[in-house]
């Protein structure tokens, strides 16, 4: 898949380019202009700033050049971000192809090679055709959106001869990159957002950026920032940055990041700074990691921070000691670091009254609070404090377990027909509808879960004949809550059923499903539609459930085990026993 297969792969080196690796930093390289093409590599250490990249520089088509070459190099200097109009690319083509060709609308990859049928005498002929073949591998929209691609990759390009030379005249309308390209030239970041509305927190926005070689990755990463969120999470998250906010440059001053912007900054209210400073450090990762960053405005004086300061704005809500639990004996258990868990205190930890599909709210408010099915009439919530009782929060007869989002907002859907379903939030024991189109309303739902960052929803739908998962956003306007962009991550597959699903991180969804093979546990990444390239989790016994959290996975099997999963050992424990069940993480 997209996002796996990216590597440490060999470069292809294609006809109509040339190669050369440099830095975002300012040092020189040399471009080779003769012969074949060479690579020159700058040695910056671990600076991460400055990190080389390889660069490919377009050349234009050679007398006399074959259809097979013209076709070669034109895809070529598609894949040479140097040349940011497509110039060069645009020199393989007929003036008149030239005039209306429109790259920009999509990018397509692929794996594959140019072949040509042709066997006639180029002399004699004036018109022919090359066929690009191969595998396809993704689309990336002109919002740097990636979506998966499969199949056959078949390209054929139209050539007639002008004045003796051969030219594209029906060119394709859009931009073809190998899968090698896209690994010299494109990088996976996630942009981050505060959501709409002023909550607290940040919203992941994954997109694949080109990286502008005479810029390098950082300036890329900020300029792709303020160009704004994709419209997939548009309508559910703002920005602190003032509309035409420019970035001047970014250096680095000792220890000291440095990011300049134009003067839009200094009309930043003071209650949104700490947003703008996260948005920053989150989206620069791991470029800024144990350094100190400086903001200025025009070259003035500037704003110094830390990055750690701003971990509170953590996507995944979730930060230390992630605290688990589980069901034993009717009761909701809280894991300790050895023997047996502890009942919660209240309700929840009692044994008077019978509940199901517990959900625990966001630790940081207190007191915690357990959400469940109780007595077949709805879903109910409980303060985890001695002496609490249940109150009811939604009512319904035919619910989904229950889901809290990170703002202490409770969800679940009610079955409301044979093909209907209706999704409800409460806050405080005040339940109201959510706004849904068709593509969540037909079917039942039968799990809803709300992402960590509070801004998607994932669901399983089963609408009788099969089971799929949709993925949708959440905009919240006020009172009124809708869910917008819904798309489907999985398919209905015959005899494949999908059992569970649960939020390992603010962009990765697990998938538990069986089928006539057996039981699968598979990682989604949901904003791109794609699996590891390594496959599923494996699974040593049946399982009836699973909870996530970042780098923490549990499952209940059939056997009244509670299993914990090592990532680095890719193995399975058992962690509680003697009919221990519903494992749960907050949120997710």
């Amino acid at each position: 898949m997209l996002s796996e297969r990216i590597g440490a792969r060999r470069l292809t080196v294609v006809a109509g380019a040339a190669i050369v690796l440099v830095t975002g930093g300012a040092g020189c390289a040399t471009v080779p202009t003769s012969g074949s093409p060479r690579a020159a590599q700058e040695d910056h250490g671990k600076d991460t700033l400055s990190q080389p990249y390889v660069r490919l520089i377009a050349t234009g088509p050679k007398k006399g050049a074959p259809p097979e070459d013209i076709v070669r190099g034109f895809q070529a200097a598609m894949a040479a971000f140097d040349d940011r109009q497509l110039s060069i690319a645009r020199q393989y083509l007929t003036p008149g192809a030239a005039k209306v060709w429109n790259p920009w609308r999509q990018t397509r990859i692929f794996e594959g090679k140019i072949e040509s049928d042709n066997t006639q005498d180029l002399r004699e002929i004036t018109r022919t055709t090359v066929t690009m073949k191969g595998t396809a591998v993704a689309t990336i929209d002109e919002e740097g959106r990636s979506t998966p691609a499969a199949g056959n990759f078949v390209e054929p390009f139209s050539l007639t001869k002008q004045d003796g030379e051969w030219r594209i005249d029906v060119p394709p309308d859009a931009r073809l990159l190998s899968y090698d390209d896209l690994w010299r030239a494109y990088r996976k970041v996630d942009l981050y957002y505060p959501p709409a509305g002023g909550a607290a927190g940040l919203v992941a926005d994954r997109v694949w950026a080109p990286v502008e070689p005479g810029r390098g990755v950082p300036e890329t990463l900020v300029r792709r920032l303020l160009a704004g969120p994709t419209s997939s999470v548009r309508n559910a998250v703002s920005s602190a940055f003032p509309p035409g906010t420019r970035l001047n440059r970014i250096t680095v001053e000792g220890d000291t990041v440095v990011l300049d912007f134009s003067a839009e900054l200094d009309s930043v209210p003071a209650e949104r700074l700490d947003a703008l400073k996260a948005q920053l450090v989150w989206t620069l990762g791991e470029l800024v990691t144990g350094r100190t960053v400086e903001i200025r405005v025009n070259g003035g004086s500037g704003m110094r921070f830390r990055p750690a300061d701003y971990a509170r704005y953590d996507p995944n809500v979730l930060t230390g000691s992630v605290q688990a639990y589980y069901m034993q004996g009717g009761r909701l258990l809280q894991f300790r670091e050895k023997g047996d868990g502890t009942p919660v205190a209240g309700a929840a930890g009692e044994q008077a009254g019978k509940f199901s599909q517990p959900a625990v709210s966001n630790p940081g408010e207190f007191p915690p609070l357990v959400a469940a099915l109780v007595n077949g009439d709805g879903v109910y919530a409980a303060t985890m404090t001695p002496g609490s009782q249940w109150q009811r929060w939604i009512a319904g007869g035919d619910m989904s377990p229950p889901s809290w989002d990170r703002y202490g907002t409770l969800w679940a859907a009610e079955r409301v027909s044979t093909h209907e379903s209706r999704i409800w939030v409460a806050d405080n024991g005040r339940a109201r509808p959510v706004e849904t189109n068709d593509d969540l309303s037909y079917g039942r739902i039968v799990r809803l879960r709300v992402s960590r960052d509070g801004a998607r929803v994932a669901v399983i739908v089963d609408d009788g004949l099969g089971t799929s998962v949709k993925i949708g956003t959440i905009v919240r306007n006020g009172e009124q809550t809708r869910i917008e962009s819904v798309r489907t991550l999985i398919e209905p597959r015959d005899a494949q059923k999908i059992k569970d699903i649960a939020w390992l991180d603010a962009a990765d969804l697990l998938v538990l499903s069986e089928g006539r093979s057996g039981q699968e546990l598979v990682k989604w990444s949901v904003m791109e539609g794609v699996v590891p390239a390594d496959g599923p989790i494996k699974l040593d016994s049946k399982v009836k459930s699973v909870a996530a959290a970042p780098d923490h996975i549990l499952a209940a099997a059939d056997d009244g085990q509670v299993l914990t999963y090592s990532m680095d050992k890719h193995v399975w424990t058992p962690r509680a026993h003697d009919g221990a069940t519903n494992p749960v993480y907050p949120l997710g």
